[in-house]
């Protein structure tokens, strides 16, 4: 059994809370549906020392349990953050791999782009209408925003638990 399994449980459990509590903090652009996505922050925090197929696992689940605990599960702003949310892990797990020694603020940044452009991608198909995608411009300049501030957050966490691990040792 993996011993990091109580790890993945809490950070699924506080990107959920994340995730509901994110409902209830004003975006400063007037798109509908958009969102901070600091959620995302547990998925950049567990970036460095975990498999693919477990931050997969911890995407899906705090997607799911915060739109069961918001009442958005299967709505389309569900089905939006949950391709958004997806396909940004997956991205950041690729550019970790390639580009390790790039900095925290780089795959979070690149997973936040993603995550808007599939997002707005699929609103777009949604809606039936291409011209969801004048909003694009505005989510990525917040979508830099937000990654930035969501890897700022997962390093000073990062940096923290190290020194509380060491000193247990």
């Amino acid at each position: 059994m993996n011993k990091k399994l109580p790890l993945y449980g809490l950070l699924v459990a506080v990107g959920s809370a994340i995730y509901v509590l994110e409902n209830y903090v004003p975006f400063p652009v007037p798109i509908p549906g958009a969102r901070w996505g600091f959620s995302n922050m547990v998925i950049v925090y567990a970036l460095p020392d975990t498999p693919l197929s477990w931050l997969f696992t911890i995407a899906v689940g705090k997607v799911i349990i915060g739109g069961l605990m918001s009442g958005k599960f299967l709505s389309p702003t569900f089905m939006m953050g949950a391709g958004g949310s997806v396909v940004a892990t997956i991205a950041m797990s690729l550019t970790f791999k390639m580009f390790k020694k790039s900095g925290l603020i780089f795959h979070s940044v690149i997973g936040a782009l993603i995550n808007n452009l599939v997002q707005v991608t699929i609103a777009a198909q949604i809606v039936a209408t291409w011209a969801i995608v004048a909003y694009l411009p505005y989510m990525e300049i917040m979508g830099i925003l937000s990654g930035v501030a969501n890897a700022i957050v997962a390093t000073i966490l990062i940096k923290r638990t190290k020194i509380e691990n060491e000193r247990k040792i």
